[in-house]
This record gives C-alpha cells, sequence and structure tokens, in this order.
C-alpha cells in the first residue's frame, strides 16, 4: 500500500544523516544516496532534526496546488549545488550547479497560477538552513498571507540563508521575501534581483521583524508604491556590506523605512530612482546609526 510505503521511506531517511533529493525521484527513493535520491518534499516530510539534505541541480517545484511551499525545519540543513557524484558537501559547487526552486507549477510563462511562496520558514530559528539555492517564479497575489513573500514567507521564523538568489518573484508586499511579525532571518551572500511589489517591499518586506543582512545585493526590484529594494515597518536591522541599485518606486527606490532603527555599516545606494527618496526614504524613523 502507499501507506505502508511513505511509512518505510520515512523510516529509512531517518536512518540517515545526509538525505539526497533530486529533480525526479530514482531507485528505491528513499534518498540513501544519489541513486535512491528522493524529491526534495520528500527528504522535507522525513527528515528530523540533525538531517542534510543534498539537493541535485536543476528544477525544483513545490507541488501542483499554489498553496504548495517548500517548509522549512529546525535542525534541518538545505544544501543544493551538487551535481550528483558527491561524497561531501565540500565537493559541491553552488554557482555552476544551479539549484533551483521554482514556483512555476502551472502553464509556464502565465504567473496567475504559480505558487504563493515558493519557500516557508515560519515557526524556524536559526537552525532552519537553506544555502545554495535560485528561488523564483513565486507569485504571491492572494488574500492576507498569500499576498507576502512571492519567494519566502517568514512569520515568526528566524530562518539562516546563505548563498541564495531571489530572482523574478512577485507580491502585494515582499515580492522576493517578506519576514513579519518576530522575525529574525540571518542572510548572508544573497541576491534580490528583479522582484516585484506591487504595493511595498519589491525585494524585501520587513513588519516588527529584525533580520540581519550581510553581503547582500538588491538589484532591479520595484514596487509601486515605497521600498523598490526594501520596505521596513516597526523593525529593527543589521546591514553590512549591502549594496542597492537600479531598484525603483515611487518612494525610496533603494529602501524605505516606517518607524524603524538601523545599523548601515558600508551600504551603497547607487542608480535607484523614485518620485522622492531614490536611493533612501524615512518616515518617523529612530536615527540611523551610519558606519
Amino acid at each position: 500500500k502507499e501507506e505502508d510505503k511513505e511509512t518505510l521511506y520515512n523510516l529509512l531517511r531517518n536512518h540517515y544523516k545526509y538525505l539526497h533529493a533530486a529533480p525526479v525521484a530514482l531507485g528505491s527513493q528513499d534518498c540513501s544516496s544519489w541513486e535512491n535520491a528522493c524529491t526534495l518534499q520528500m527528504a522535507l516530510a522525513g527528515s528530523i532534526n540533525g538531517n542534510e539534505i543534498w539537493v541535485q541541480e536543476g528544477v525544483h517545484y513545490p507541488g501542483t496546488e499554489r498553496t504548495d511551499t517548500f517548509t522549512l525545519k529546525n535542525g534541518v540543513e538545505i544544501y543544493g549545488g551538487f551535481n550528483g557524484t558527491e561524497t561531501s558537501r565540500d565537493a559541491r559547487n553552488w554557482a555552476t550547479n544551479v539549484t533551483t526552486l521554482s514556483g512555476d507549477i502551472g502553464e509556464v510563462g502565465d504567473n496567475s497560477d504559480n505558487s504563493y511562496h515558493v519557500v516557508t520558514g515560519s515557526g524556524t530559528n536559526n537552525t532552519a538552513v537553506l544555502d545554495g539555492f535560485t528561488i523564483t517564479g513565486g507569485n504571491a497575489n492572494g488574500a492576507e498571507s498569500n499576498g507576502m513573500g512571492g519567494g519566502m514567507y517568514d512569520d515568526q521564523g528566524s530562518p539562516a540563508l546563505e548563498n541564495v538568489i531571489f530572482s523574478e518573484n512577485s507580491a502585494t508586499y515582499g515580492g522576493g521575501m517578506c519576514n513579519s511579525t518576530n522575525s529574525s532571518p540571518m542572510l548572508a551572500n544573497v541576491t534580490f534581483s528583479n522582484n516585484t511589489a506591487t504595493q511595498r517591499g519589491g525585494g524585501m518586506f520587513n513588519f516588527e521583524s529584525s533580520p540581519t543582512l550581510t553581503n547582500i545585493t538588491f538589484s532591479g526590484n520595484s514596487a509601486s508604491s515605497m521600498g523598490g529594494g526594501m520596505f521596513n515597518s516597526d523593525s529593527s536591522l543589521v546591514l553590512k556590506n549591502v549594496t542597492f541599485c537600479n531598484n525603483t518606486a515611487n518612494g525610496g527606490g533603494g529602501m524605505h523605512n516606517y518607524h524603524s532603527s538601523l545599523t548601515l555599516t558600508n551600504v551603497t545606494f547607487s542608480g535607484n530612482s523614485a518620485t522622492y527618496g531614490g536611493g533612501m526614504s524615512n518616515d518617523l524613523c529612530i536615527p540611523l546609526s551610519l558606519t
């Protein structure tokens, strides 16, 4: 029976530290090796604290319904950038072996049927790790939370992201990423490019959250209202070695801050455009700390 098969797979996955995922399941599909790789959703479903999921290059889809998403777990580290022959994580090359998480689950080229959130990190802490991926094709154009975070949505979530590209995602708020209500994700070596918001935060939207960003680029993102690259409301952020370039919005082409506090170290604004505040605009903000 399918139920018995899934139970067996869960037992097998829990036996291994390293789970192997491919765009299409192979062999016995028990995640134990590249020859017997399961899908990423299968690996996530069966993973437990202490597991690493190694993900082969190619395109991975969260499912067939708009509400389907790759949901991160505490204590589970997910690494992309494998070609499917490696026996150690150090042997992967995420830049060469492009591993894509795509929300384009329906008709190709029509984003009206795409996933609301390609990835979800709600309820996690920094032991939930996502490293070595391109996230694309999310379209959060629904109601309430389904209108936030086309690429990634965090509600009270604080995952750790490294070596990640958010590209061509869209939402009402936070085309690339939305962090809501006590979320404190840690991002390093992450790029937000060509993401859009019909309201605020083309690249990233933060509400009552405290993300830490290191070595980040916001490029070519846009918002119809405010915060082409980033929009912050009632949030406290730390930015180090961050570049905002060629982002656009009505207000705050690079970044707009409302009632927020920021510590900025080596942050560059270049070529951003807006009706007001091409690089950055601030409203009711605690004075910024600039170094």
